[in-house]
């Protein structure tokens, strides 16, 4: 036996074990304390800027605000669009960076500069700009008791109180805010008799916040209270107008003075119909374990709900519910995975030889996790998915080095030296096999943007588990050996009947090449007979939430848009297995999972969230109300969704039409409206723009006006107190504040009470009919722009059965022929953009893994031909692919396409394995017909076994919940299967054409 002292410092069994044990603890402690989260976190690449100015129109706050903050915007390179919504009174400019951008802070920063420097030019309008817009509120908590809302509104601000003090929280904020007003609700009547003006009643709070006064005597500095501050309903109902020819009188003789909600506050939530107050807490990505903050704020949440008689908070939303279940779902996958593979390699090998393979399956996979979690790397869906993908390729040198020891030793080595010469001899075919399965997940890696980031960690994941595989393979598996394996190692699938099998294979190809490439032929032809599924590029989640998207016309009240939620959501509860509904109305609600759409302050717009039963099929129930609903609902536009998986899309099909040319754009959106409404394929179809609402325009006699004792700014004081009321204040004497309204309730806010009005001009009444005159015209509702142009879209779903691109590829001459009639520009938006840019950034990095896989060919082989030779594999799998999805009924998404790209590694290794293995026996004197019948014979084994090990590690994938998996497994698996049966055919055919035994013996890197 060899002498131990012999051996290598870094061949030490000790040294080795320990360092492993070490590694092994190491991804022990960080599974276990490492952040987790239920999904990826997108570089904060987008972002907005919110503007409001209650008195200014659409052309005002454009002209005065929104043109030049788009223009000191583009002046950013780092900016690849900009796009504007303007409203009466407010706005929003959405921003997006480009997605090759990662460092997004700076970038912020650099915008936060811009706004704040033209906020010094622009007056009236209050800027803010929101650079956290990726953010998901994946908590929401609603305060539902008691029924009084201004109650819910302050034990919700309670709560948030409780709440803030949690370290781990970025943010609470409220959801449906009531807003809390004081109202002074004084008459017309009350102003006839008293000859008060609203202007009047104004100037008395124009200083709520009161004045501070500083003193200093005999060296002692001091100070006052606030005098004149308004701290309370009370302080406003004391409050004395001093009238003209008579003595001081108290507000509250004047007007009814009370605390109320705001009647038109922008956004209102209910909670199974019940009007409620809700929270919506932000937590901070890829720095906390979510699952345990998550239980944090459930024992707040209890603490304060101990406090009252009748428990007032509930929590509706639970995103760590979702991330523990997505954790439990995927380590299910890999313990069933690693179970089959242990079976499999028990019945294919010898038990010790098998017992090897098997440890080392969890030795990789906490080397792994330790060393990703030692670098800041976050638990998720992909970091899990990652380990189980690599499941079956963590095993492939395993199993090759076992086999090769237990082969030295039946020859005739002792257990150490047939260690050593299997090491020795496989180190560079392992290399060569790791390098060219990391060659195919490298443009995973290396591909930048949205999409490329939310799968980014299982290519890191595949990359390390294959790396530590090899290291494994080489150092580990030796050790284990040595310590287990014995002389005459029998196998339970007996290798004599591989070996048999494989000659005959090979024999039947060399000698009936025609007939085996005819049949190989045939096989390849199933990809254009075989129908392709039709689908979305993106998959959907597994969660039993779903949601019902609503649309009134342009220019619907808040009160109307409520009215209609209600009565939607109502009908969802009618169904038996439906658990709860939640209804946001003027918004689209928290954005409490990544995939959603924000649709923040618009009186026209609600959503309402449902969760059904478990076990219960969604997506029938989502095709179900997309019948039911706009059946019962004709005047509304409805549209029940799934969550889905992907970047934030508002329709798969989104068609952009930019012109500053504002008639030919909506005649353009017009038709291209009618198209998408006559197809088949279609759905759903949607003007995203209006032709306009109803506006009260007036017009003032300036004549009459100069001749008066009052000003445009009365006139507007007048009117704002019959409407929805004047705003007089904020008071802050709460912790939110409070807002101080001027208003006639009894107004109908008719045209004709307002024109019926009576102002006070010089101690007379005077109807304001004098001095201005009304007229009912039509105006923009809305105006979008994109990139400093005016934007129209027309937005559509498709039906199933079909998938926008095909839609979009079959009308795309009559778009264009449209677009170019009216002389406007189109591009395509929603799904197709963005499957297209993913495409492209997983494509705009293949070349790093082609060329990473013919470097590491070259080194092998240094030949062109064998480097050539084996690169024919990777079509053999990539057609395999589609065939299966097609048997399986899968459409070819993005998930599919990954697995395409892991394929063009893992095909690769039959191949290097069987030249490999011919050229060994040509080096030992076989004839090249020979070496290939004893390379197929021999090597079958090897084959066989890492492409089932593959293929049972990807299994649990295919028949997991989640609907995200089974188009990369399946896609994988197909892959496997139709280049391990071709290869096996086609390669010993190929070998005879192209191998040339003088020339390729003198420069192949075979070891002696």
């Amino acid at each position: 036996m060899t002498d131990k002292a012999s051996l290598k410092w870094y061949q030490s069994p000790r040294l080795i074990l320990g360092v492993i044990a070490i590694l092994v603890t190491v991804g022990i402690a960080g599974w276990f304390s490492a952040n987790e989260q239920e999904d990826p976190q997108f570089p904060y690449r987008n972002g907005f800027v919110t503007l409001n100015a209650s008195n200014m129109t659409i052309s005002q706050l454009k002209d005065t605000a929104v043109i030049p903050l788009e223009r000191a915007i583009s002046e950013i390179d780092e900016v690849s669009n900009y796009q504007s919504r303007i409203k009466n009174g407010s706005a929003t400019i959405d921003i997006e960076l480009h997605e090759h951008i990662y460092e997004t802070d700076t970038v912020w920063e650099r915008i936060k500069d811009t706004v704040n420097n033209q906020k010094q030019t622009i007056p009236n309008v209050a800027i803010q700009l929101v650079d956290r817009a990726q953010d998901t509120q994946g908590i929401v908590i609603a305060i539902t008791n008691p029924n009084d809302l201004l109650r819910q509104r302050e034990i919700a601000l309670d709560l948030r109180t409780e709440l803030e003090q949690l370290s781990a929280i970025r943010s609470v904020t409220l959801v449906g805010d009531p807003q809390e007003q004081i109202v002074i609700d004084y008459s017309q009547q009350a102003m006839t008799e008293l000859g008060v003006s609203p202007m009047q009643i104004a100037q008395r709070f124009n200083n709520t916040a009161g004045t501070g006064i500083s003193f200093e005597n005999r060296g002692l500095a001091t100070n006052s209270n606030a005098v004149g501050r308004i701290q309370s309903l009370e302080d406003i109902a004391n409050s004395q107008i001093t009238l003209d020819d008579a003595s001081p009188i108290k507000m509250s003789t004047m007007a009814d003075i009370y605390y109320r909600t705001n009647p038109i506050a922008p956004e209102r939530f209910m909670v199974n119909g019940k009007t409620a107050v809700g929270l919506a807490v932000t937590l901070p990505a890829n720095t906390v374990r979510v699952t345990a903050v998550g239980e944090q704020i459930k024992q707040v949440v209890e603490r304060f709900n101990s406090q009252f008689t009748a428990p007032p908070a509930q929590i509706v939303i639970f995103q760590p519910k979702w991330t523990q279940k997505r954790k439990t779902d995927l380590l299910s996958s890999l313990a069933t995975g690693c179970l089959a593979v242990a079976v499999v390699l028990i019945l294919l090998m010898s038990v010790r030889t098998a017992v090897i393979v098997v440890i080392s399956i969890p030795t990789i996979t906490l080397i792994a996790v330790g060393l990703f979690t030692a670098a800041q790397g976050v638990i998720h869906q992909m970091t899990i998915a990652g380990l189980v993908i690599s499941l079956g390729l963590m095993v492939d040198n395993s199993i090759v080095m076992a086999e090769k020891i237990v082969q030295l030793i039946d020859q005739g080595l002792n257990r150490l030296e047939a260690s050593k010469q299997a090491v020795k001899a496989l180190y560079k075919p392992l290399a060569t096999a790791t390098v060219t399965t990391i060659a195919a997940f490298l443009p995973m890696l290396l591909a930048k943007g949205s999409v490329a980031d939310f799968i980014a960690t299982i290519p890191v994941l595949v990359i390390l588990c294959i790396s530590i595989s090899y290291i494994i393979a080489l150092a580990f598996i030796p050790i284990l050996a040595n310590f287990t394996l014995k002389h005459n190692t029998k196998n339970t699938f007996k290798n004599d009947q591989l070996q048999s099998m494989g000659s005959k294979i090979a024999k039947f190809s060399l000698n009936k090449k025609k007939t085996t490439l005819v049949g190989v032929t045939f096989v390849l032809s199933l990809i254009f007979v075989l129908p392709a599924v039709n689908g979305e590029f993106f998959p959907k989640t597994n969660r039993n939430q779903a949601y019902v998207d609503i649309q009134l016309p342009y220019g619907s009240s808040i009160t109307k848009t409520t009215q209609v939620a209600n009565e939607v959501s109502d009908s969802i509860q009618t169904l038996g297995f439906v658990t709860q509904t939640l209804t946001f109305s003027g918004s689209s609600g928290p954005r409490f999972y990544y995939n959603l759409v924000q649709q923040p302050g618009e009186s026209h717009i609600a959503r309402v969230v449902f969760e059904v039963e478990e076990n219960i099929n969604l997506k029938e129930i989502v095709e179900r109300l997309n019948i039911f609903l706009p059946q019962n609902f004709p005047e509304v536009l409805i549209i029940a969704r799934e969550l889905g998986q992907g970047p934030p899309i508002e329709s798969p099909i989104e068609i952009r039409l930019i012109s500053n040319n504002t008639t030919a754009n909506l005649h353009a959106a017009e038709d291209i409206f009618m198209l998408l409404n006559e197809d088949k394929a279609t759905q759903h179809v949607r003007r995203a723009y209006s032709y306009g609402i109803a506006n009260v325009n007036f017009e003032i006699d300036q004549q009459s006006l100069s001749l008066s004792s009052l000003t445009e700014a009365e006139l507007a004081s007048y009117f704002a107190w019959q409407g929805t009321g004047l705003q007089l204040a904020d008071l802050r004497y709460k912790t939110e504040p409070v807002s101080l309204i001027l208003q006639d309730t009894s107004s109908s806010q008719s045209a004709e009470r307002l024109m019926s009005l009576q102002v006070i001009n010089n101690d007379q009444f005077l109807p304001i009919s004098t001095f201005v005159s009304t007229q009912i015209t039509r105006a923009a509702a809305v105006e979008t722009r994109r990139n400093g142009r005016t934007e129209l879209r027309v937005l559509a779903d498709v039906n199933a059965g079909f998938d926008e691109e095909s839609v979009l590829e079959k009308l795309q001459p009559e778009l264009e022929t449209i677009a170019n009639k009216y002389g406007v520009k189109m591009e395509f938006g929603g799904e197709f953009e963005e499957s297209a840019e993913a495409n492209s950034a997983l494509l705009m990095a293949l070349p790093a893994g082609l060329i990473l896989l013919f470097v590491a060919l070259m080194i092998q082989f240094n030949s062109y031909k064998l480097t050539a030779l084996v690169m024919i594999s990777i079509p053999m799998g990539a057609i395999g692919a589609p065939i299966m999805l097609s048997l399986v009924n899968i459409p070819f998404g993005f998930m599919s396409l990954l697995g395409v790209l892991a394929l063009m590694g893992i095909v690769v290794n039959t191949a290097i394995l069987l030249i490999d293995s011919t050229l060994e026996e040509m080096k030992k004197g076989k004839s090249k017909i020979e070496a290939i019948e004893l390379a197929i014979s021999s090597r079958l084994r090897a084959i066989i076994l890492t492409t089932i090990t593959t293929i049972i590690g990807m299994l649990p994938l295919t028949f997991g919940q989640s609907p995200l998996w089974p188009p990369l497994a399946w896609a994988v698996i197909g892959g496997l299967i139709s280049s391990t049966l071709i290869m096996l055919f086609v390669m010993p055919i190929c070998m005879h054409w192209l191998i040339d035994p003088k020339r390729h013996l003198k420069r192949i890197n075979i070891q002696q």
